[in-house]
């Protein structure tokens, strides 16, 4: 149908600007993906790749060990993608079962607001405790394993 015209039309127009500039493209994907997903999810996606880049420009300018913090990046991205993959997955398995709109709700509508914030809340916390907890933990590795080289 017209997407597939669509897609074929953006290839050929990638294509071209391929060959005539070197800096100029239109990827496929990131078109097809900005058709089909839906905004709160596009939105995302480049606020991950600049989180990822700057990730990366961080743990090139690592002092010790670069590449493999560069590897556990990607290991740890990785596993946010399928852990929100496999969750979707079974949170669509209870919406069907139980036929409810939010099946895993503990307040009502009117607390929707306040909910998203304490959420917010509670996800920023959570990551930065882990992100502490990380970080001591390969310290300490990381001085164990320098002490037993000597």
């Amino acid at each position: 149908g017209l997407g597939a015209l669509i897609g074929i039309a953006v290839i050929v127009v990638d294509e071209t600007l391929k060959r005539s500039t070197s800096s100029m493209r239109l990827p496929p994907l990131a078109v097809g993906m900005g058709m089909y997903l839906p905004m709160s999810l596009t939105l995302t996606i480049p606020i991950g790749a600049f989180i990822g880049r700057y990730y990366d420009s961080w743990a090139s300018r690592a002092a010790v060990d670069g590449d493999r913090k560069k590897r556990l990046g990607i290991l740890l991205a990785t596993g946010l993608i399928v852990g929100e993959s496999i969750y979707g997955v079974i949170f669509a398995g209870i919406v069907a079962g139980t036929g409810k709109e939010a099946p895993l709700s503990i307040v009502g509508d009117g607390y929707g607001d306040g909910a998203q914030l304490v959420g917010i809340a509670v996800f920023v916390a959570l990551v930065f405790g882990l992100y502490r907890y990380t970080q001591l933990r390969s310290e300490r590795d990381f001085a164990a394993m320098s002490g037993s080289l000597k």
